[in-house]
């Protein structure tokens, strides 16, 4: 995954998976990548809003790692779309279950897409990276979109796992 066609491959798929995913999932368009300038003033208020990152290891058919950040303001708008009933606990825990079964619907588009279908996957399971936690990899994408005015970022990393 390193040649510069072959990046821009994983690129389209990756940003088609995503964009199917929200809009066939949490009903929320994802359509074109987020201005610089829009990108700019994320980084000004970076610190200030909520920031979720969530992850998931791929071991075959080959080793990476996908990752997703949204803003608490995004999640609250999947959920108010999936759940738009219910009290505030069971809303909240249906918030972080369903950005991690997004991002495993994700990582599951992009194989089928990239490697085909039925190819032989081994996925671990999504989880939530806190703290700024740093894991190893070398990028091999890196994708900011908009989804109806709030920024999403997804990453592609490929990772050597010690098995």
């Amino acid at each position: 995954m390193c040649d510069p066609d072959e990046t821009t491959k994983i690129t389209t798929i990756l940003k088609e998976a995503v964009s199917s995913v929200f809009a066939e999932v949490a009903f929320i368009d994802v359509e074109k990548p987020r201005s610089v300038e829009a990108q700019e003033a994320d980084l000004e208020t970076a610190g200030k809003t909520d920031l979720l990152c969530a992850a998931i290891d791929v071991l075959s058919p080959l080793s990476y790692r996908l990752e997703i950040r949204v803003g608490k303001k995004l999640l609250d708008k999947i959920v108010e779309n999936l759940f738009p009933e219910g009290d505030l606990e069971s809303r909240k825990k249906n918030a972080e279950d369903s950005l991690l079964e997004m991002l495993n619907i994700i990582a599951g588009n992009f194989i089928s897409a990239f490697f085909g279908a039925g190819s032989e996957t081994q996925l671990e399971l999504p989880r939530y990276l806190y703290f700024s936690e740093k894991e190893g990899g070398t990028p091999v994408c890196g994708l900011s979109l908009d989804a109806e005015g709030e920024p999403v970022e997804v990453f592609l990393y490929s990772v050597r796992y010690r098995y």
